[in-house]
């Protein structure tokens, strides 16, 4: 059986780039506090497995889908002097399967979990293999931007980093994205 990903249309390619547009689609999604991309989303899956596996109100198992993605949350400290020295807030989210609707999903029994409706979008993505090591995202993220420059294409300043493979799969045939929302 196939695993489930957020429908889309590839509008433009260029190499291991994609301009894509996406449908609309539901996430769950956490926030944590980590010191990279990787134990963000160890972290954050942890919580959303939990949820998925039936930690939920109604104890129900929910497929599993991909991407698992996890974004840099930009968080302005209310106090000065506020300093973070190797961490940050991260969102970690799992899309949820396009059968369910925000009505319909059961209600976590975590509390720090949130759903959210993504609304349709063009994507810009850059596909890459490997460990999530801070070195393959920025240089994924560099290359993506070099691009995106190139073509003069206007984007939101948030990446999203996409895991479509799971832990069982060797890194170098592992599928991960950096992706960043496109302005319209």
């Amino acid at each position: 059986m196939a695993i489930e990903t957020p429908k889309y249309t590839v509008l433009k390619k260029y190499k291991n780039i994609e301009i894509r547009q996406y449908s609309e689609y539901i996430q769950a999604e956490v926030e944590v506090i980590a010191e990279n991309y990787k134990s963000a989303i160890e972290n954050g899956f942890e919580i959303l497995a939990s949820y998925i596996f039936g930690n939920n109100t109604g104890r129900q198992k929910i497929d599993m889908t991909t991407p698992v993605k996890t974004s840099r949350s930009e968080k302005i400290p209310m106090t000065t002097p506020v300093k973070v020295y190797g961490e940050g807030t991260y969102t970690v989210s799992f899309v949820m399967p396009a059968k369910y609707t925000l009505e319909t999903l059961p209600l976590p029994n975590e509390k720090s979990i949130n759903f959210k409706k993504i609304n349709a979008k063009k994507i810009a993505a850059i596909r890459f293999s490997g460990f999530f090591k801070q070195e393959n995202i920025s240089k994924n993220i560099a290359l993506l931007k070099e691009y995106l420059l190139k073509e003069n294409i206007s984007t939101d300043k948030e990446f999203v980093i996409a895991g479509y493979s799971p832990p069982w799969i060797p890194r170098f045939l592992a599928r991960n994205e950096v992706m960043l929302k496109l302005n319209e």
